[in-house]
């Protein structure tokens, strides 16, 4: 097996700038063609199929039939590309179990595979984490989400959604299977600071220039103010069990509700408790100790990982009613006006809202 073909997995971890990332790459295929990277699979939906075979969650009836064989599929593109170096990027994979880890590396015999893990600091990424579950319509409030996570963080549970908080955990997982130096570990920058400083470091692991590649107008994964989440959270409780499934609630709960609807309104940010500093930073620093004795190659710094002063909040309140009432209200008048633009000039991404907007409907009747 030639050392120069690589195979990059960037296996997340989730609402660490995984959306951004993936759009550079997905918008820029001929770029990177031309400096010897392939995307593996080349497009998102082939790469989450190939997520759910991996993870085992390939439902019959509800997945496409193409997800059964996705594992296959895959293991073929990579023996029958001649790029040098290819690059798979699904952030979900962060979850896979270890046998589970084992057999897609077998998949991968093909190939010299590194593990590319992007992570941030764990008081901004645990009301993202939250966020995340109810955009898959979950229905946890915040303060009991908290206690879970607490919970699950002290005796050393590591499903989900813990697994998601604890990159360590992760990386064990698939270091367990990897040769020495085939793990990578890109740290998010504190916020405020330029996108392009993430894709920058990203692009060192994965050996790309990035000059020249055009991610000025990529979508980015819509984050909710507190008052907006509330109200999701609420709608998801609504809801009927056929509408919950993932094949259905990811179009008209996280792509149309929460990123046509809610993802436009503002409110305060979500923080989390300043009586649970000393648990966070405790952890915080458990982790950075982890990753430094491991031995895994840093790009950017394990300081990015201290949690920032701005991330927590003296007192953490619920949104009061009126609040939450004005934002279902403003949602509504939103739908409806997003009905009348459908009617007035249709097209395909209208026609796809207008099936979203029906399925809301009928739950009325």
């Amino acid at each position: 097996m030639p050392e120069s073909r690589r195979l990059y997995v960037h296996i997340g971890l989730q609402k660490t700038g995984t959306t951004y990332l993936q759009a550079v790459m997905l918008a820029n295929r001929d770029r990177l063609a031309s400096q010897g990277m392939a995307l593996v699979p080349p497009t998102k939906k082939e790469a989450f199929q190939l997520m759910l075979a991996v993870r085992d969650r390939y439902q019959p009836g509800h997945d496409p039939a193409s997800v059964a064989d996705a594992l296959t599929r895959f293991e073929s593109r990579l023996a029958r590309s001649t790029a040098p170096r290819m690059l798979l990027s699904q952030e979900s994979l962060s979850a896979a179990r270890p046998p589970q880890v084992k057999r897609f590396l077998a998949a991968c015999d093909a190939v010299e595979v590194h593990v590319v893990v992007t992570v941030r600091d764990l008081a901004r990424s645990v009301p993202s984490a939250w966020q995340q579950d109810l955009k898959a319509g979950r229905t946890f409030a915040y303060r009991r989400y908290l206690r879970r996570l607490q919970a699950m963080e002290g005796n050393g549970a590591g499903g989900h959604p813990w697994i998601q908080l604890d990159p360590p955990a992760v990386l064990a997982r698939w270091a367990a299977e990897l040769p020495e130096g085939r793990i990578h570990v890109i740290t998010v920058p504190p916020p405020g600071g330029p996108p392009a400083v993430l894709l920058e470091r990203f692009c060192r692991v994965i050996d790309v220039d990035p000059a020249g590649l055009a991610h000025a107008e990529t979508p980015s994964n819509t984050s909710l103010g507190w008052v907006q989440a509330e109200v999701l959270r609420r709608v998801n409780r609504e809801l009927p069990d056929d509408l919950l499934r993932r094949q259905v609630y990811g179009g008209i709960g996280k792509r149309f509700f929460v990123g046509e609807v809610l993802g436009d309104q503002t409110s305060r940010k979500i923080r989390v408790p300043d009586r649970l500093r000393p648990w966070c930073e405790e952890v915080s620093s458990r982790q950075v100790a982890a990753l430094q004795s491991a031995g895994y190659h840093v790009e950017g710094t394990l300081e990015d990982l201290r949690c920032a002063d701005t991330a927590f909040a003296d007192k953490v309140e619920k949104p009061r009613e009126r609040e939450v009432a004005g934002a279902a209200v403003t949602a509504l008048a939103r739908m409806l006006a997003m009905r009348v633009s459908e009617k007035r000039s249709p097209g395909p991404r209208l026609a796809r809202t207008r099936a979203a907007v029906g399925r809301l409907r009928s739950l009325g009747r």
